[in-house]
């Protein structure tokens, strides 16, 4: 497991004056500034040395500038190189913010109309519809994810590793079906924002990337850049690791694969934390590069960080995630793409942002502590406020821990839970968690799936321990499930790339499909070779088997692409 490396980056600005003012109009002291950073010294040590990361980078941003940039851990284990501020990471679906900007200016210029059918502007893009009162898919709900298409593309999809073009992944899905009306279901879809990019490169007269290096990568600084992989990415790219699904339940940890996605406006840029932070730069300026050209207007960039639902507070904008950090609101994306995790913040505000890129897959929790924490400080250092206090941890007995131990089934997930020392390990859907007591019945969440994420124990009116946790309520499995048809047995096993396998598994009378290296969701059946996915990334789809004579699976559509059985 990777140690720390030394830390002096950090040190560095110790002699930088954050020259900002707070809420009274105050200069903030450097003084501030020097111990924001040095508790952030322990809070990256910790995290290099809890060993989820192989190695990340950190920027933080001031309004016009980047008052902190470092690498920590390692880009490559293997030649013990180590991350620096500008080492590259794929980011994920941080570039749909990319991508959104191109299309807003494509608005602006008034080639693409947000309130008008898609396939005005992308005339080759069709898809079946069994809603006959649905209305037309407009661009406003495509970048808010309310337009009721698929998760995934039968080709470019996430499972797709032949590196089609935008256009053949958007043609792919004409005999595919809506899962839902459009503007009726929030459902995040990564072929819906790629049918963005591809309307804004159709009417541009320009391929994505492209486009992007010209009109928003380019204008911005961000020399690191790029939508595609080029000989300069290249040099500076992370290595990257992740977790793969064995069909025994068990994972492997391994060199991810390197291939451009078919849904290259979705998730395929390619960027440096110090880029990312001229990018946030430009949010706080209110459309305005650095040297004060206008690539969009303050009107549009406010409609894009403004919830499109209405009447709500937070959900998703044009591109953005909207929500809040503490009392302050918070423009935002996350990213999690083959080997790599990122996290993009950005609180209008106070104008201060944290970018957090890392080299592993699925590894939202480290990533999700490591910009809690920065953003935390940043504030404390800018405006004198101090982190709102968490609950401390409280020391339960084993008998009492012992209570809530045992085997449970959610809506989508399958949890098993052990006493481990003065804590619960969990282990949900094949994703393990500590479960940290702050109270009697409350817990908190930490893993490489979760940060902080709330737990809280309580029991039914049968007396039954029942559970709370990922957004789910969690009963006892029962101690008797009802006897597995024996067809299904023949639908066990591992289907699809060794890198990123559907493995289908059965729990508590119930299949599983572990999709992603990700989790396992439950499978409802619908008919003898169909199933509905339970709630989570894939909800309202389906997952069919196509069996041979003797009803032997042979493959599985998952995500609308058929997945060969290994």
């Amino acid at each position: 497991m990777p140690r720390a490396l030394p830390i002096a980056p950090l040190l560095l600005l110790t002699s930088c004056c954050l020259m900002t003012s707070d809420a009274r109009g105050q200069t903030t002291p450097q003084a501030e500034l020097v111990k924001a950073l040095a508790q952030l010294k322990q809070v990256t040590a910790a995290e290099v040395e809890r060993g989820i990361l192989n190695g990340f980078s950190i920027a933080l941003v001031d309004d016009q500038r980047v008052v902190f940039s470092a690498g920590f851990g390692l880009a490559d284990v293997k030649r013990k190189t180590p991350a620096r501020a500008d080492t590259i990471y794929r980011v994920g679906s941080i570039s749909k913010l990319f991508n959104a900007v191109a299309v807003m200016q494509q608005v602006e210029g008034g080639r693409l109309d947000l309130d008008e059918p898609v396939q005005k502007f992308a005339g080759d893009f069709h898809i079946q519809s069994r809603f006959p009162d649905a209305g037309p898919i407009t661009l406003r709900q495509l970048l808010s994810h309310r337009s009721g298409l698929i998760r995934e593309s039968p080709v470019g999809g996430y499972f797709d590793d032949q590196q089609p073009t935008v256009g053949a992944s958007v043609r792919s899905v004409a005999d595919c079906a809506l899962v839902n009306r459009p503007n009726t279901q929030t459902r995040y879809s990564n072929i819906g924002a790629t049918l963005a990019g591809y309307a804004a490169q159709t009417v541009a007269g320009m391929a994505f990337d492209f486009y992007q290096r010209q009109h928003i990568l380019g204008p911005l600084g961000m020399s690191d850049s790029s939508f595609a992989i080029t000989p300069a990415v290249r040099r500076k790219l992370s290595n990257s690791y992740m977790r793969m699904a064995n069909a025994d339940g068990t994972f492997r940890h391994e060199a991810s694969p390197l291939f451009e996605l078919g849904t290259i406006p979705a998730g395929n840029l390619y960027a440096s934390a110090e880029d990312l932070a001229r990018f946030m730069s430009f949010i706080f300026a209110e459309g305005h590069t650095a040297d004060g050209k206008l690539l969009l207007r303050a009107e549009t960039l406010k409609e894009m960080c403004t919830p499109q639902l209405t009447g709500a507070t937070n959900g998703f904008g044009l591109g953005f995630s909207v929500g809040r950090f503490g009392s302050f609101k918070a423009v935002s994306h996350g990213g999690a793409v083959y080997g790599f995790s990122s996290s993009f913040i950005a609180l209008p505000g106070p104008k201060v942002g944290v970018i957090v890129l890392a080299n592993e897959d699925i590894a939202m929790g480290p990533v999700s502590k490591l910009a809690e924490a920065a953003l935390e400080l940043l504030l404390q250092a800018k405006l004198g406020r101090a982190p709102v206090a968490k609950p401390a941890p409280v020391k339960l007995d084993a008998a009492a821990l012992s209570a809530f131990a045992g085997e449970y089934e959610s809506e989508s997930y399958w949890a098993k839970l052990e006493v481990n020392g003065d804590k619960l390990r969990a282990n949900i859907a094949s994703q393990e968690l500590d479960f940290t007591p702050l109270g009697p019945t409350k817990f908190r969440a930490d893993g490489r799936f979760a940060h902080n994420g709330p737990v809280e124990f309580s029991r039914d009116a049968s007396g039954q321990v029942t559970f709370t946790a990922l957004g789910q309520k969690f009963s006892p499995a029962p101690s008797n499930p009802p006897p597995v048809p024996p067809a299904w047995r023949k639908f066990l096993g591992s289907y699809g790339p060794k890198f990123i396998p559907a493995i289908v598994s059965v729990r508590h009378g119930h299949l599983y499909v572990m999709t992603e290296n990700m989790v396992d969701y439950r499978l409802t059946p619908l008919n003898r070779t169909t199933f509905a996915f339970s709630p989570g990334l894939y909800t309202d789809e389906h997952l069919v088997f196509n069996v041979d004579a003797s009803g032997m699976a042979r493959s599985v559509v998952l995500a609308n692409m058929e997945l060969k059985r290994n």
